[in-house]
């Protein structure tokens, strides 16, 4: 982690301006850990600028928005276009929540400023953003808010409160509240942005969804099938989704009594289908997405596939499943 920390300390102080820019459709995790990243470049004297979410926010990163600029909490936010017709001097480019070229905010973008870091927390792939100054990719953190909190405390630096609850409410997403791909680290991360005021009241009211959208889940949920003993398996419909979309499939599967694993199945982009992947232990989901051209851990792994259709990638899926699991 030092590492990473004094190459973004470097290079930050050696570029005029930074873009932070994180995945399309962008949720508490990316978009939390580009506000807090937004105050650590600030705090160095440099220009900062987030690049806009093109679609609807989900909701409980819309509350959390709204939230900060009630409380005088502002950001500079910049569209695509403002972003491509800007003169800038040297800038950097810092892309968050994900190493995937086709699923950030703007390939634009990516293809205009030349020097980029990318920090990611996903299982690595061959078709990552290429010509970096330099990649961090540990998939054994919780989140990339986690990663904002361990540079936060490495700095010394103190922001509002309420940016500490974003960041602990992005923890909590990626962790399915701390039940999930959590470490010794994690939780000490936790009760570090804790100690610097992050508000759980908050967190839980920024976490709650409307009904519209769980019934929409369970509707997915009601559809999904047993590939194999205490294995269950769901597909989304064709519409694009995201990440956290998928994720909040299998978790919610994995709920289910004497189910020992589960796979989501969900569009991530015209391009790509994503699988998210759970397990109580007894099955190893991360040996199965391998299989699938993806890859993680014991109970938490995950696999994105390019120019197949999601039926096309379930058929796939159950092939592998089933010749796993015996």
């Amino acid at each position: 982690m030092r590492e990473l920390f004094e190459i973004l300390n470097k290079n930050i102080k050696k570029h005029d301006e930074v873009i932070i820019m994180t995945h399309a459709r962008p949720d508490l995790d990316g978009m939390g850990s580009s506000l807090a990243l937004y105050k650590i470049i600030l705090s160095m004297g440099k220009k900062c600028f987030i690049v806009s979410p093109k679609k609807k926010l989900y909701r409980s990163l819309d509350k959390a928005i709204k939230l900060l600029s009630e409380n005088n909490i502002v950001f500079n936010f910049k569209s695509e276009e403002d972003i491509l017709n800007s003169k800038f001097n040297k800038p950097l480019l810092i892309v968050l929540d994900t190493q995937k070229a086709e699923l950030v905010e703007s390939d634009k973008i990516l293809d205009f400023i030349s020097d980029r870091i990318v920090i990611d927390h996903h299982i690595g792939s061959l078709d990552t953003i290429d010509g970096s100054i330099y990649k961090y990719d540990d998939a054994n953190k919780s989140s990339i808010a986690e990663v904002m909190a361990e540079y936060l405390s490495y700095l010394g630096l103190e922001i509002e409160p309420l940016i500490m609850t974003v960041l602990l409410s992005g923890m909590a997403i990626d962790t399915s509240s701390f039940n999930i791909k959590t470490t010794a680290r994690t939780f000490e991360m936790a009760a570090y942005l804790a100690k610097g005021g992050a508000d759980f009241v908050i967190v839980q009211e920024l976490l709650k969804e409307p009904r519209e959208e769980m019934v929409k889940r369970y509707s997915y949920i009601s559809n999904s099938e047993e590939v194999v003993p205490d294995v269950l398996m769901c597909k989304m419909d064709d519409n694009i989704h995201g990440n956290v979309d998928i994720a909040l499939l299998a978790k919610e599967l994995l709920k289910f009594e004497d189910i020992k694993a589960s796979f989501a199945i969900g569009r991530l982009s015209s391009k790509i289908v994503g699988v998210s992947a759970r397990s109580m232990g007894s099955i190893n989901v991360g040996e199965i997405m391998e299989k699938l051209g993806g890859g993680g851990h014991l109970t938490d792994a995950a696999a994105q596939i390019k120019d197949k259709t999601v039926e096309e990638v379930a058929v796939e899926l159950k092939k592998i499943i089933k010749g796993v699991i015996k």
